[in-house]
């Protein structure tokens, strides 16, 4: 047997079709803001049989999301420009492009950038979910006024993830 004849007989042997592929180029994603930041979901649930989720963030200096933990998903962030300060359990740290930050689940973690540049990140949830909770927080940021946090803790608590308290002190 060869090794393509190998492979369909091991991809007949199971049940689920494949997913079908994906090229997004830049500019073509779902572009969403929320607590003050942009992402522009690359690859969403839908696409990716709602095993992950790919967005491209832009983070203006001073913001980030408030500290939370996820308990149903894992996050990675891939930074590329800017100076971001990590908190994760705990301790804060400062790194920047070039840097890799895996926040598996269950991890208190938040971020903000604190450099004189924007911060850009890539950012990966496995399974899929983040990119209809970013769009639902976003309605809340866009509504007049100071946004509801009992909503969004509320949307918060709905996707599996609360906020909580940053150890130590911190925002």
């Amino acid at each position: 047997m060869t090794a393509v004849e190998t492979s369909r007989s091991a991809a007949a042997e199971h049940s689920t079709p494949p997913r079908a592929a994906h090229i997004v180029r830049p500019g073509d994603g779902n572009r969403v803001r929320a607590f003050g930041n942009e992402i522009e979901f690359m690859l969403s649930g839908e696409q990716t049989g709602d095993s992950l989720t790919v967005g491209l963030a832009t983070v203006a200096v001073g913001n980030g999301p408030p500290p939370h933990v996820h308990y149903n998903d894992d996050e990675l962030f891939l930074i590329l420009e800017g100076e971001y300060r990590i908190y994760l359990n705990g301790d804060w740290t400062t790194v920047g492009p070039g840097t890799v930050v895996y926040l598996p689940r269950g991890n208190a973690h938040t971020f903000e950038v604190v450099g004189p540049k924007p911060g850009r990140h890539w950012t990966l949830q496995t399974p899929s979910g983040f990119e209809r909770y970013f769009a639902q927080t976003a309605e809340i940021f866009a509504a007049p006024g100071k946004p509801d946090f009992a909503r969004l803790a509320a949307i918060t608590k709905e996707y599996g993830a609360e906020f909580v308290s940053p150890a130590g002190g911190g925002r």
